[in-house]
């Protein structure tokens, strides 16, 4: 059928969907996919991940396999990194990350990497941002932190190296 090959091999595959959207406040929601990794890492079950900034306009899409890229460990989001006060980003009036079209778009790219991961078609993006005022698509892959504070994410990478060597 078209492009994708055994099509209905989808079928044998097992895919787990979190939704942690709307748990009330970057913080909380980091701290819900912060503890995702933290089982991944341990697991080094591969999953991706979106989210859709709070300017509601821009948003991302990213492939984690633990010890070959980046854990949330390894790189924060800035606002948690950077230990901003959440208050200063709301503005009176404005309910944040709440842009259903920017959603859906994240949402749908989300979707059909996930598909060209399973059905093995395609390129499949390590991260890919999306920012709706310029039309612009980011591309790149982040490699984990050697010094990252998850211990499996770092017993990953060693994985990792011992595993691409052979």
């Amino acid at each position: 059928m078209g492009i994708v090959k055994d099509y209905e091999k989808i079928r044998s595959f097992t895919v787990a969907v979190v939704g942690v959207g709307g748990v009330g406040s970057v913080t909380a929601e980091m701290l819900t996919r912060c503890g995702i990794g933290k089982a991944c890492n341990e697991l080094g079950q591969i999953w991706m991940e979106s989210g859709v900034s709070e300017n509601a306009v821009s948003g991302h899409i990213q492939l984690i396999i633990p010890g070959e890229s980046a854990c949330f460990a390894c790189a924060p989001p800035l606002v948690v990194a950077a230990n901003i006060d959440e208050k200063t980003l709301k503005r009176e009036g404005v309910c944040a990350a709440s842009l259903p079209t920017t959603m859906g778009v994240v949402a749908g790219i989300l979707v059909q990497n996930v598909l060209k991961y399973l059905l093995n078609f395609g390129t499949v993006s390590y991260y890919l941002g999306y920012n709706a005022m310029q039309d612009f698509f980011p591309t790149m892959s982040m490699k984990p932190n050697p010094q990252c504070s998850d211990q499996n994410c770092r017993k990953q990478q060693e994985n990792y190296k011992l595993s691409s060597v052979e």
